[in-house]
């Protein structure tokens, strides 16, 4: 459990020091909630935050509208006034259900005690089986209160995958097979199928886009003409265009430029509610990706590839390979897609990337080449600052795996405290801070409206210097000194944080 120690909880932390599950102490309530979503994201289960009444329970916002945009299960248990005190002028108090019912799937305040076991179960069925989060408050004359209540029974047919059935899947093969120049956009949720969805395109002759959840385990493959969006592939745009039919996997995202008319678009995804999301779906396939598609695999044998359409799409992704190192080739020794290309060759495979929200971000999505790496983000919401405790959580959810917080100097500085948490909770953190000395994605739209920059600029901070001081390690470095960086990262146990200098560069498709 994630959280940040306050009045209206201390019996809660305290009976906490005496059971199995962990607390966590953050230094803020809103990277306790960053954290506990990037946790559901990760693992796949419950991810649980608490916080204090009042004031602790408006930090919340940010980390559990995260979760609710991006479908991560997540409780939030939050203290409230005595119960004497609900709904008067008292101190800290505020309605907690209108406060948090903008960013869950349900807020409830606990009326009595007896009702915990019922509430708390209900609570948790929705969060599992809705994928979001879910707030119970509870007033603070409760938590020692005894009551007299049986254990409630698990229910793992909570997770049991709903799928639409073999008539459905047959007129789906149907549907693919008749397509003359096919593409397919992955999404996070098809992360655990890419080789199926390799197999497919292989079969149908179609090109592979994704989002960006995707970019650390798509490999390198003639027809994978790389990611979408404003830091995507001008290729896959093109190819959008000339496209008859899209398969949509897993993906709920669609750049709001590309129109939706052009597209016939077949949707397969683990929740019906996300079938039309992002660009609406001519037909839709319930299930799990990785088993759907090898069952339309199977129903697809036999069917002809358009040597013609393959051709143009190997051509395109070729081509933007070329155009990305050409650009590399003649960039500056501080671009950042340098320092990206550094950490795409110096990472483990099963490393784990946790993405903040800023100009960073583009340059990943732009000059990342994955092996396998699982990257973790603020999809929706794009909350920044997401990075820091998303990078605690990750750390602590995979012991073992190389850890990296990739974050703008406007996002670690909103929520630097937690690169204590780090340091206290004796992790390894990789943090490589990208430094330009700005909001660089505000002052680039506000150069490109014609506005006068106001307000973007940053104040340049040692932040290595920061993290000594933490109690951690802190160098400062240029783009070219990164990967001697990596290969001597220093002992397990201390979180390092590279303050990379970076020049504000601002991306050349800029207009995707």
């Amino acid at each position: 459990m994630f959280g940040t120690a306050g009045d209206t909880i201390l019996p809660f932390l305290a009976c906490l020091g005496e059971h199995p599950i962990k607390f966590i102490q953050l230094r803020n309530e809103e990277s306790a909630a960053y954290a506990a979503s990037a946790y559901a994201k990760l693992t796949g289960e419950l991810g649980v935050v608490i916080g204090d009444g009042g004031p602790g329970t408006g930090r919340l916002i940010n980390g559990l509208a995260d979760a609710l945009s991006d479908g991560a299960p997540v409780l939030a248990v939050t203290g409230q006034v005595e119960s004497i005190y609900l709904g008067t002028g008292h101190k800290q108090y505020i309605n907690q259900q209108q406060l948090l019912g903008a960013v869950t799937l349900r807020s409830e305040n606990l009326g009595s005690p007896r009702s915990l076991p019922t509430l708390a179960s209900d609570l948790l069925r929705t969060a599992v089986f809705q994928g979001g989060p879910v707030h119970l408050s509870i007033p603070k004359d409760f938590w020692q209160q005894a009551i007299a209540a049986p254990l409630a029974k698990p229910e793992p047919f909570l997770h049991q995958t709903a799928q639409s059935p073999e008539a459905v899947l047959d007129q789906a093969a149907q549907w693919l097979a008749q397509l003359e120049r096919p593409m397919i956009l992955a999404g996070r949720g098809a992360r655990q199928a890419v080789e199926q969805v390799l197999a497919l395109a292989e079969k149908l002759g179609a090109g592979v886009i994704y989002t960006l959840p995707m970019v650390g385990v798509m490999p390198d493959h003639p027809l994978v003409v790389r990611g979408i969006g404003k830091g995507g592939s001008e290729a896959a745009v093109e190819l959008l265009k000339r496209c008859d039919g899209l398969l949509k996997l897993g993906a709920t995202y669609w750049p709001p430029e590309l129109t939706a008319d052009e597209h016939k678009v077949l949707a397969l995804d683990i929740h019906p509610a996300n079938l039309s999301r992002g660009i609406p779906a001519d037909f839709g396939v319930v299930g799990d990706a990785q088993a759907v598609l090898a069952k339309l695999l199977a129903r697809l044998d036999g069917v002809g590839t358009k040597q013609s359409w393959i051709d143009q799409v190997k051509e395109q992704a070729a081509a933007w390979r070329r155009r990305l190192e050409q650009e590399l080739q003649h960039a500056a020794p501080g671009h950042p897609g340098r320092a990206i290309r550094i950490l795409s060759a110096k990472s483990q495979a099963s490393s784990v990337f946790c993405l903040d929200v800023g100009d960073h971000v583009l340059w990943f999505s732009r000059f990342f080449q994955g092996r396998g790496q699982e990257v973790l983000i603020s999809g929706c919401w794009r909350g920044m600052g997401f990075s820091l405790g998303a990078g605690i959580a990750a750390q602590l959810a995979r012991a073992d795996a190389q850890v990296f917080s990739v974050v703008g100097d406007g996002g670690f500085s909103m929520l630097m405290g937690e690169f204590v948490s780090a340091v206290e909770l004796q992790l390894p953190i990789i943090f490589v801070l990208m430094n330009n000395r700005s909001y660089a994605m505000e002052a680039s739209a506000m150069a490109a409206a014609g506005l006068k920059t106001i307000g973007v600029a940053l104040r340049d901070i040692r932040f290595d210097q920061v993290a000594q001081a933490c109690g951690g390690v802190g160098l400062r470095l240029a783009p070219p000194e990164l990967e001697a960086a990596l290969e001597q990262v220093p002992q397990r146990g201390k979180p390092l944080l590279i303050d990379l200098q970076v020049d504000p560069v601002e991306l050349p498709t800029a207009h995707l």
